[in-house]
This record gives C-alpha cells, structure tokens and sequence, in this order.
C-alpha cells in the first residue's frame, strides 16, 4: 500500500513537471483553435467549429486557472461558452461570430493589455 502510494506521488510529480513547460502555452493554444473554428465556422462545418470551439474553451479555462491571463480572457471564455451553445443548436454563424469575440479578446490578454470596455 505504501509503495503504491510512493508510486503514485512520483507519478503526479512527473506529470506537474512534463505539464509545466506547457503553462505559457495555453492561450496560443486556445487562439490557435479558435481560430481553426472560426475557418471551419465561416465554411458552415457546425460540428468541427464545436470540436475546436471546446478545445479552445480547455486551454483558455487551462491558462486562466494557472494565472495566465486577466479579464479579457474571462471574456474570451464566455464567448466560446456561447459559441459552443450555438453550435450545438447548429448556429454555425452565430457562433462563429462568437469565437471572433472570444479570439479579440485573447489577443487582448495574449498582448497584456487590460483595459476596460
């Protein structure tokens, strides 16, 4: 029992370490997404603009939940949260509009500039 706990710790300190260098990562991830979603959306593939849409959706809720980011990537989430709803009641433009808004606002946050609306 104790060495399987052992194991276990050393496995979670293994997978903090291998996750770190990633910490920067999150937010060029989620725009890199978002924007696949936005060309999938403008092309009227509801189904891939939502698979895009949720990952992108991870990695910004993955950057703000490891410090990275401010407001505008609140915002950002939001939008995507609404571009996943309207994807699934297949909106593709609507939802594409809001993957837009959540991409303004992660370059907002990406860039570092905070400022309010």
């Amino acid at each position: 029992m104790k060495r399987a706990l052992i194991n276990l710790i050393a496995a979670s300190a293994v997978t903090l370490l291998v996750s770190m260098p990633v910490y920067a990562g999150h937010l060029d991830e989620a725009l890199e997404h978002a924007q696949e979603a936005v060309t999938h959306g403008k092309e009227g593939h509801t189904d891939v603009l939502l698979q895009h849409a949720k990952e992108s959706l991870e990695h910004a809720k993955a950057a703000r939940a490891a410090g990275e980011g401010n407001s505008h990537t609140d915002h950002g989430i939001k939008h995507l949260e609404d571009a996943i709803k309207h994807a699934e009641a297949g909106h593709a433009a609507e939802a594409t509009k809001h993957v837009e808004e959540a991409i303004n606002h992660m370059k907002e946050t990406d860039s570092g500039h905070e400022h309010s609306h």
